[in-house]
């Protein structure tokens, strides 16, 4: 009997790789001679770095660069065979900023292609970008400066990082940028639909999470409006209309323009990456698992992402969760048609956290002896 074992991250208590070894422990001792494969997983959010680096024999780097507000930090990337896995939360995330002082209008992306020139540096033919948690609306402007495009002014100076003095951009000089980033592949793990512009882009509605008042968001439009015309006179490339182009306050459109990156579901890029397809075929049973099960996770989530592979290959899929939230049912249609918390008995969120290990082993092993006695019948 082949078992896959791929659960995700347990937000705020186990990562992918402990909970891969509870499971597989609760897997033992009712299939002994089972065959498992081990596989955590990730959907290009919290934990994909780790997840990928960890599996795939990589590395874990820190370099110290700019956060949003132009303060040194250091950020954690990742290297597994000439690709570097970069999140940009990391180095441009809203969680490097304390609420108070919150300020899309002078938030930089800057730190975040300090770390790709970092990559560009180490030689690596591939970046993927993950692009979620930022704190910035800039359009990647401050990334493509750290990579060395010049954003000029009518009066010959460069552009600040006062999203206001955008409207000012009468040119984009890309003469000077680094030129490897032309030799390399650039993935951004993309999981919104949004435009750049309008109603219902990134200013308008990412905004207000990044700090931006209703007179401050308008800015924020029309000064991305701006810049997307002047990349398409001086670059050639139309961002204003591309699916997921206003995802991380332009971020996504940005890098399209500045390193004609494409732009995929986080998931199909790790999925890709761990070679997960591939893995599966020839299994009996998935079992996967993520903090909580409802509706979001129907939306390119992990668990349901590998059930549905799960499904196109005839192998039933078993899902684990910390917690149940409204719509969690819904996972019947992408192939998760049993499924169980960790939560036992009347207990504190604090006491799961803490035991979510024995928790996970537990409840996987009431699934697996379930499974034993249909076998049976």
């Amino acid at each position: 009997m082949k078992i896959i074992i791929a659960p995700q991250s347990f937000k705020g208590s186990l990562t992918a790789n402990e909970a891969v070894e509870s499971i597989s422990e609760a897997v033992i001792e009712v299939f002994p001679d089972s065959e498992i494969v081990k596989l955590p997983i990730a959907d290009g959010g919290d934990g994909t770095l780790e997840t990928l680096v960890e599996n795939s024999n990589g590395e874990i780097v820190r370099s110290q660069v700019l956060d949003p507000l132009g303060n040194l930090v250091f950020a954690e990337w990742g290297l597994i065979e000439g690709i570097a896995i970069i999140e940009m939360a990391r180095s441009s995330g809203l969680a490097l900023i304390s609420p108070e002082n919150l300020d899309p209008m002078n938030s930089s992306s800057f730190g975040t292609g300090q770390l790709i020139l970092e990559a560009l540096n180490r030689g690596v033919k591939k970046i993927i970008l993950g692009i979620g948690g930022s704190a910035t609306n800039d359009c990647g402007v401050g990334a493509a400066k750290a990579l060395g495009i010049k954003f000029l002014k009518y009066d010959g100076s460069e552009v600040s990082n006062s999203i206001q003095d955008f409207i000012n951009i009468k040119n984009i000089n890309m003469e000077s940028i680094n030129s490897k980033i032309n030799d390399v592949d650039v993935e951004v793990a993309c999981d919104v639909t949004n435009t750049l512009c309008g109603k219902e882009g990134a200013s308008y509605i990412y905004g207000p999470q990044k700090g931006a008042s209703k007179e401050q968001i308008e800015v924020l439009d029309k000064s991305l409006l701006h810049v997307s015309k002047i990349i398409k006179n001086d670059i050639g490339k139309d961002v204003i209309k591309i699916k997921g182009g206003g995802a991380a306050g332009g971020m996504g459109a940005g890098m399209v323009a500045f390193c004609s990156a494409t732009l995929r579901p986080g998931v199909d890029i790790v999925f890709d990456t761990l070679d997960v397809e591939k893995k599966i075929i020839g299994a009996d049973l998935i079992i996967t698992g993520e903090g909580q099960f409802d509706i979001s996770s129907t939306y390119n989530k992990a668990p349901s992402a590998i059930a549905k592979l799960g499904m196109k290959y005839d192998i039933p899929t078993i899902g684990i969760s910390g917690s149940f939230g409204e719509g969690f049912e819904k996972l019947d249609d992408f192939g998760i048609f049993s499924k169980v918390s960790l939560i036992n008995n009347i207990s504190s969120l604090e006491s799961n956290i803490m035991n979510a290990k024995n928790l996970l082993r537990i409840a996987s092993l009431e699934q697996l002896k379930a499974v034993k006695i249909g076998m049976n019948l």
